[in-house]
């Protein structure tokens, strides 16, 4: 629970009443041990007794009756109680004031989304609580968000992942504050989960010494809460989960004698306990399995009934699913086939029904269950009764048959082939002689291409110079101040000076068409501040028709040529400012969506009419018009952007409605985050 107390002046409004609340959660938090029931309704009479409660008292009981829901696993109680939370703080002063509050709304919904196994959505509200966070630059709390992607990792069976973030979240909270036993015991939890992870992903080696650090670190760390009865019950509690997840990697490893000491040890202190009985009943599970697995019947059956007295006083749903199967496999060693057939039946069912709520489906025919476990059984008598001879027999019979039928096959095949091996033969030879033909003609076309784009090359550049003189000459003209010179001359040196601007702009188009982009130098490109840049740049522009640009960008990164996206950017908001009319908005947009960047550019100009809709990308003059007014378009932007985009392996399109404006859309791949 997050407390956040602050001193408010007595003209604003009181959200918080720390006084009067820490006392109620205390004293509901005692009550709680005894009874959950009376402990909230006494939560519940206590803030209708103090009808002043404000925003931030009305979070913490939201908060508590959240964590308990997420406890009992009454999801959907526990996402009314998120979002009650979250609707709190949908005024953005409070998010401000209340920073930690609100990034554990967001969290708290994330996780009850992740038991749900809806992950795409819980890494939504984890990111966005992740942000809230990093902005208090309290780097203690990054491993409330780092914990919880672990868990995601985990429940997606992503075990490498999960331990690098378990471990991470262990890091973070060790430079903290340790000396509280909250902290130390969200520690000795990373630290173990870590170790379970590694043992998932089948490295024993590491999971076993990250294990045996648990242990120590909750010794060495643990001793000085030892003196209070609810914090060494805590104690006792981790080291026996601990216990139980060492002595599964030591079974598997083949050290039953040690793994039996942990099961047994880990059974003892939390089968009485009060914090982790359902641990303690998937550790007798795990301790019958090994003792059916080694024939000492007695002890399974034992544990078997120990772990049904525990379930019937805390049922869980999945842990009795798998004592039926123990069950089951106990009455079929002991050759008690009805009660066994009872058990299964039984077995098979809950299965059955806790697949149909499950999100994913699973095996749920109760048919082909019986007749799979069965079968196994029947293979299982087979082995002791050596019959399994005659089964290899039989096989071997009808792999001889299967060889014969094949060769007879092959044979008859092979006949039929040698009339068809010439005219295939033929067909070969006037294939390979058309696609030398091909290739001719391809290389032929080629190099016919690479001279024409040679040529108008040649010539843009060769033009260049003597239109940029004429450019300059008809500036100096224009600045030289000469009373004599008639109106109508100082028209004709303007529209030179025009019109060689055009034509500069044509070469530089011409110049860039075709250029290579295959040598371009990427880099870690901030694209949210290269579109600020040309949106600034290009303001001035606009405003000279009275226009304005609104920016609104995300920081994202993309692995991107910086020059060469520019002029896309450019390209884009110029044909915005050319083709709207005078006092248009013209809007650009920046985010990121799926792991992708997306820029759009729209406008409120003449739109693109039909006819020139399939011809917009293509280096054509077919495509060029003048603008509002009148400025001179060549048709070469578009299509020297679309070069770009796709050279970065991205996609431009649009969207237009003809007279009233177009959209521009760019899409490209996020950089990943460091």
């Amino acid at each position: 629970m997050i407390a956040v107390i602050a001193c408010t002046p007595a003209t604003q409004k009181t959200y918080e009443h720390p006084a009067y609340f820490d006392t109620v959660f205390a004293r509901a938090y005692t009550i709680e041990e005894s009874s959950v029931a009376a402990s909230h309704a006494y939560l519940e009479d206590a803030y209708a007794r103090f009808p002043e409660a404000g925003k931030a008292d009305l979070f913490r009981k939201y908060a508590f009756m959240h964590l308990y829901s997420m406890r009992i696993f009454n999801y959907q109680k526990a996402m009314l109680y998120a979002d009650s939370m979250l609707t709190l703080f949908n005024d953005k002063s409070l998010q401000q004031r209340y920073p930690l509050n609100y990034a554990q709304a967001l969290l708290s919904r994330g996780d009850v989304l992740r038991d749900q196994k809806k992950y795409n959505e819980a890494y939504l509200y984890f990111y966005r609580g992740r942000e809230v966070l990093q902005k208090t630059n309290d780097t203690c709390l990054y491993h409330e968000y780092a914990s919880r992607l672990a868990l995601v990792y985990y429940r997606q069976e992503k075990y490498p992942e999960a331990a690098r973030y378990f471990s991470e979240t262990f890091q973070w909270l060790s430079r903290c504050d340790t000396s509280s036993f909250n902290t130390f015991y969200v520690l000795q939890g990373m630290l173990d989960n870590t170790a379970l992870s590694y043992d998932k992903a089948g490295n024993d080696r590491r999971a076993l010494a990250l294990y045996d650090s648990t242990l120590d670190f909750i010794r060495k760390r643990g001793a000085k809460f030892l003196h209070i009865p609810d914090q060494a019950r805590g104690i006792k509690a981790a080291t026996a989960v601990v216990y139980g997840n060492k002595g599964s990697l030591l079974l598997r490893m083949g050290d039953t004698l040690a793994a039996e000491s942990l099961f047994r040890q880990s059974i003892a202190i939390n089968l009485h306990g009060r914090d982790e009985k359902k641990d303690a009943q998937m550790t007798m599970a795990k301790l019958a399995a090994l003792y059916l697995s080694r024939n000492f019947y007695d002890s399974a059956r034992a544990v078997l009934r120990e772990m049904k007295s525990s379930l019937d006083m805390l049922p869980d749903a999945e842990i009795r699913q798998r004592w039926l199967s123990l069950q089951w496999q106990y009455y079929e060693k002991t050759d008690q086939q009805n009660a066994g057939y009872a058990a299964l039946k039984d077995y098979v069912t809950l299965k059955d029904s806790l697949a149909a709520a499950a999100p994913k489906p699973v095996v749920a025919d109760i048919n082909k269950e019986f007749e799979r476990m069965a079968g196994e059984h029947r293979l299982e008598i087979l082995q002791k009764n050596n019959e399994l001879k005659t089964a290899y027999l039989f096989i071997l019979v009808f792999l001889c048959l299967s060889v014969i039928l094949i060769a007879v096959m092959i044979w008859q095949n092979w006949r039929k082939s040698r009339r068809h091996v010439a005219a295939l033969q033929l067909l070969n030879q006037e294939v390979t002689t058309q696609h030398e033909h091909i290739q001719k003609s391809l290389a032929a076309l080629e190099q016919s291409q690479q001279n024409h784009y040679r040529m108008m090359k040649i010539v843009a550049h060769d033009l260049r110079n003597p239109v940029g003189a004429i450019n300059t000459i008809a500036s100096l003209l224009l600045m030289a101040n000469q009373p004599e010179r008639k109106e109508q001359d100082k028209e004709m040196i303007e529209l030179i000076s025009t019109s060689s601007v055009s034509a500069l702009n044509l070469i530089s188009d011409l110049l860039e068409l075709d250029t290579s982009l295959t040598n371009m130098e990427m880099e870690i490109l901030e694209i949210d501040v290269a579109l600020k840049y040309c949106v600034d740049l290009l303001q001035t522009k606009a405003m000279e028709k009275n226009q304005s640009i609104r920016l609104h960008a995300e920081p994202v990164q993309v692995m991107a040529c910086p020059e060469k996206i520019w002029r896309v950017f450019s390209n884009l908001i110029n044909n915005a400012i050319k083709f709207s009319p005078d006092g248009a908005h013209i809007e650009v947009e920046l985010k990121r969506q799926n792991g992708n960047v997306r820029v759009a550019v729209k406008d409120q100009g003449i739109g693109i009419p039909p006819s020139m809709q399939g011809k917009i990308f293509s280096q054509t003059t077919e495509v060029k018009r003048k603008g509002t007014r009148g400025e001179a378009s060549f048709g070469f932007g578009l299509s020297i952007s679309k070069q770009i985009i796709e050279a970065h392996d991205g996609i431009i399109w649009f969207e237009t409605e003809e007279g009233k404006g177009t959209t521009f859309y760019i899409e490209m791949k996020a950089a990943s985050r460091k």
